[in-house]
């Protein structure tokens, strides 16, 4: 066998060996099931409904809808995309919307400290929680910062974007249309 031959048949099986990496989910996916900390500020707590508990399931939360974005603490993007996420957090917790759509935030590889941090910048106005070691974020398939998904209590995914959204508006008016 030739030196290319054992070349091109060493690249192929390190190539097999490596495992798959799984994608992020998108729209018509459903939702990995993630346990995610409790906020550790009493207001996220309170907001997602999981006061005097250590951890929770997205399928614990009591909305129609949940907004997850996938954030990293130091990410320039996410910082970017701040404002028109407020806009929406506000837009969506007024009127007959108010309380159907959870918005939370993961801050993929944040500690506990670096969360505290982040919120009390007044940059979220939605809870954040930690995920110092990237548990969640494997299961989510590694997603780049920031990632949006927004799924129904079903964990069937009807939104995913990965990058700033430019159109919060028009975000805002697809949520709305699934809520009606």
């Amino acid at each position: 066998m030739s030196a290319t031959a054992r070349l091109t048949l060493l690249l192929f099986l390190v190539v097999m060996a490596c495992p798959a990496q799984a994608a992020p989910p998108g729209v018509g996916e459903t939702m990995p099931a993630l346990t995610l900390p409790v906020p550790k500020d009493p207001a996220g707590q309170e907001m997602l409904g999981v006061q005097s508990k250590d951890s929770f399931a997205l399928s614990d939360l009591k909305a129609d809808l949940v907004f997850l974005e996938v954030i990293g603490v130091y990410c320039p993007q996410c910082v970017k995309q701040s404002p028109g996420f407020k806009t929406l957090f506000n837009r969506l917790n007024k009127g007959k919307l108010k309380g159907r759509v959870a918005m939370l935030g993961l801050a993929a590889g944040g500690t506990d400290a670096e969360v505290k941090q982040l919120l009390s910048t007044g940059q979220y106005l939605f809870p954040v929680v930690s995920d110092p070691d990237y548990v969640a974020h494997k299961v989510l398939g590694e997603p780049l910062t920031p990632y949006t998904l927004v799924f129904k209590t079903d964990g069937s995914i009807v939104y995913a974007h990965l990058g700033v959204i430019e159109d919060i508006d028009g975000l805002y008016q697809q949520i709305k249309t699934l809520l009606d």
